[in-house]
């Protein structure tokens, strides 16, 4: 039973003291460069009251729509290739309430994000398709 146990604790401990703790010289550059990316994208969400409204990536656009409740959007195939999120409030005072800094004034509202802020702002959705025609983000 000796012969067996020793060269065994032995060798477990060759392993448990050989292993290295610092992390390799990769893991630390990327450890930096993904908390300068997360403080960048935190420092830009910040100036913009309302972070969950925005574009979560650069290659496509958040969508506001206030009162459009006769055509539902999410089914509009030319809207839904450039849009990822879209967020639909049924009354213009629930989002006037929610969201006063955007400045609602009538519905039907559309209103486009980016990653940034408001992209696009209007009541029609015919314009709402054309602008994202002429600013394809992909």
């Amino acid at each position: 039973m000796k012969r067996i146990a020793w060269p065994i604790v032995i060798g477990m401990i060759l392993l448990v003291g050989c292993q290295n703790t610092e992390p390799k010289e990769e893991t630390k550059q990327s450890t930096v460069q993904n908390q300068m990316e997360e403080s960048t994208k935190s420092e830009t969400n910040a100036a913009f009251p309302y972070p969950n409204l925005l574009s979560e990536s650069e290659q496509s656009f958040s969508l506001l729509v206030i009162g459009d409740n006769e055509n539902p959007i999410e089914k509009n195939n030319k809207i839904t290739e450039k849009v990822n999120n879209i967020l639909s409030l049924p009354e213009l005072e629930m989002a006037q309430q929610a969201y006063p800094d955007l400045n609602i004034k009538s519905e039907p509202a559309y209103i486009l994000f980016d990653q940034a802020g408001v992209v696009y702002q209007g009541g029609k959705f015919k314009e709402l398709a054309t602008y994202l025609e002429k600013n394809k983000s992909n």
